[in-house]
């Protein structure tokens, strides 16, 4: 029997709407265009549902996967009534042989959250930056456009299925998780074609020559603690590699987003050093963040098939006698298959002069075409249209018939009471029900407005929410302004903590201590006690008496004191003088007691002890913790207490069940 699950009201709202859609074009005569723009459904999806097809896939959704799909087909043939409900994986592969359209794919790895913050506005701004470069004459050739990014060759499968004997108890992998197992790569190339060697950075402390074997000069090395790259690696490759390889008078790079990348002052320093020596200008442009999935060149064209050749190359060479990749030998590799060099394999190498041509061109920057970058705005992810496709934006309506009807029929004229009529009409058309309008009033006035956000400090880094010119004039002056005036507050404050006394500033030194002697020496020569020549008693003659008063109660002065006073000698001591500080050790010993129960004891013969008869061989046990808390031999058991080991004259004794203790 065919198992019902509970829609939501999201679902229910959507068969409502594709049922109202297939009415209109069934019942109404209108178009399958115009009735799904009508109620915001997908066209594909009202022409299927017209002609009879189930579609089980959209492209504006989150695709099914193997298991769900599967799970879909027992889910139909259940409601349809037939008899086979089980499905496997050879009726999946039946499904996709009949819908050539249709196939296995890699899910994207973008981020959804910075997929909708890329909007029209943005976009349109993103626009208006290249626009102003491509007037200035950045755009004209290809070898003009320039692209750096980085991405990570794995050198160790953590989760890998090995063929091995059942009864082997542990497999042995080259990864062991105490190290970066991926290497970074920084490739760097024109609209052109043309491509540079590449930056490989690894983790560690030192460079190691050999990696650098077979690489033909077609690599950069670099090392450094993390193995991310940090702007001061990524300025010296931009240095050695790329700026002496730029040919003409205007050129851009393109980066992404890391902070390697814009708060960079090394990389703008040789930027204007390069300007002045051969009059070259640069302009290294950030691409908006968070959208490089679809603006970076690399990430649009090159790399995912870059990725599957290296990932089934690597695969490959396991089966081939010494012939693993490691990080030692990683670099040899890439270069063999990056730029195409004798002994690589046709199937494995990477085509990438074609893909980054090609990257340019899906980017729209080279050639460069606004259309093209404006059709990386999806409208599912502009949060101005709604999942159904309709604008979420207000449209401006007149209310001017509704207010002369509550004017001339209700007698409400009064200009507070007409706006909370046209407020409560806006929020029906949204379909908010008076009930939610009721408890939110009703909300705030027993509990009061939510809590406003306190503001963040000012955040000065560089924006690149639409893309931004990391080394402008302007940014350039507003960033090294912004450390000066830090640096003046920062010493403006040392200073005036390091600043004498506002009445010891003009005073010399010598002179200051000339006075001190004389302040301390009419201290000194000053009474002590007595009243004051006008007949009052100081607070210094008040003071003195209240200590003459009270005895000292200080516990550190009355130990000394006791040291001090005691002269008798006793041989566990290590000197005559300190007898109470010894007899603290004792209680401190007894106190914190180490071994609750002594260590095992035999009897070599027959023994009565308190009337109890013990034969040979017994094993005994002593429990020190109750002989060092018996309320027979200590006054305070529970309690520090020295003078638990301190006679009547003051000299050291040892209590009984203390002696047996520390025997045992």
């Amino acid at each position: 029997m065919a198992s019902f699950k509970l829609l939501t009201a999201s679902q229910v709202s959507k068969q409502l709407s594709m049922d109202d859609a297939v009415r209109a074009v069934k019942e109404g005569g209108i178009i399958m265009y115009a009735a799904a723009k009508q109620h915001g459904i997908c066209r594909e999806t009202l022409r299927h549902r017209i002609l009879g097809r189930h579609s089980v896939i959209c492209d504006e959704a989150i695709p099914l996967h193997r298991n769900h799909c599967i799970g879909s087909f027992s889910h139909v043939a259940m409601e349809l009534g037939l008899t086979n409900t089980k499905f496997d994986d050879k009726y999946l592969r039946r499904f996709l042989k009949r819908h050539a359209e249709l196939s296995i794919r890699v899910t994207h790895a973008s981020n959804r959250k910075k997929a909708r913050e890329w909007t029209t506005e943005r976009c349109e701004e993103y626009i208006a930056k290249l626009q102003k470069l491509h007037d200035e004459g950045y755009f004209e050739r290809a070898e003009q456009v320039w692209n750096l990014d980085e991405t990570a060759f794995d050198t160790a499968e953590m989760y890998d299925r090995v063929i091995a004997r059942k009864v082997a108890r542990q497999i042995p992998s080259p990864y062991d998780g105490t190290e970066k197992e991926c290497v970074t790569i920084l490739p760097s190339g024109n609209a052109a074609g043309i491509q540079l060697k590449f930056m490989a950075l690894y983790a560690g402390k030192v460079h190691v020559r050999s990696r650098l074997d077979d690489t033909e000069g077609m690599c950069y090395h670099a090392v450094n603690s993390s193995g991310y790259m940090d702007e001061i690696h990524f300025a010296n490759y931009m240095k050695q590699v790329v700026l002496p390889a730029l040919t003409e008078d205007k050129n851009i790079i393109f980066v992404d987003g890391h902070f390697s990348h814009i708060n960079n002052v090394t990389l703008s320093y040789y930027c204007k050093e390069l300007t002045q020596d051969t009059g070259k200008k640069v302009a290294i442009f950030c691409l908006p963040a968070g959208q490089t999935s679809h603006l970076q060149h690399w990430d649009a064209s090159a790399f995912g098939g870059v990725k599957k050749k290296y990932k089934m190359y690597f695969r490959d060479r396991r089966l081939t006698p010494n012939g693993m990749v490691t990080k030692d030998n990683l670099l040899s590799h890439v270069v063999k298959l990056w730029y195409r060099l004798e002994g690589c394999p046709e199937k494995y190498a990477f085509n990438i002069g074609d893909c980054l041509k090609s990257g340019f061109q899906k980017c729209g920057l080279y050639p460069f075409s606004p259309n093209v970058i404006r059709s990386t705005v999806k409208s599912y992810n502009d949060p101005t249209v709604s999942n159904s496709g309709k604008s979420t934006q207000e449209i401006s309506q007149d209310f001017t018939a509704l207010f002369e009807v509550l004017r001339s029929q209700h007698h409400i004229s009064s200009e507070s009471d007409l706006q909370d009529f046209k407020e409560f009409t806006l929020l029906k058309q949204r379909g908010i029900t008076p009930e939610v309008v009721l408890a939110s009033a009703l909300q705030k006035t027993l509990m009061g407005a939510a809590p406003t956000k306190q503001r963040r400090a000012k955040d000065e880094h560089l924006s690149t929410e639409s893309g931004a010119l990391v080394n402008e004039a302007t940014w350039e002056e507003h960033r090294d302004k912004a450390k000066a005036d830090k640096a003046k507050v920062t010493a403006k404050k040392t200073a005036k903590r390091k600043a004498p006394e506002p009445g010891d500033i003009s005073v010399d030194p010598r002179k200051k201590r000339r006075k001190a002697a004389v302040r301390k020496t009419a201290a000194n020569s000053a009474p002590q006690k007595g009243p004051s020549p006008n007949g009052r008693a100081t607070r210094r003659d008040h003071r003195a008496k209240e200590r003459e008063r009270q005895p000292s109660t200080d516990k550190l002065d009355y130990i000394t004191a006791y040291n001090q006073g005691a002269t008798a000698k006793n041989s566990t001591t290590f000197d005559g003088n300190l007898l109470y500080t010894d007899a603290a050790l004792h209680d401190i010993q007894r106190l914190s007691i180490l071994a609750p129960l002594s260590l095992p004891h035999r009897t070599f013969g027959h023994m009565q002890i308190d009337g109890y008869d013990i034969p040979a061989g017994t094993c005994l046990y002593q429990n020190r913790y109750a002989m060092s808390r018996d309320t027979k031999y200590w006054a305070r058991p529970n309690d520090f207490h020295p003078e638990h080991f301190l006679g009547p004259s003051g000299e050291l004794v040892m209590s009984a069940a203390y002696s047996v203790v520390q025997r045992w």
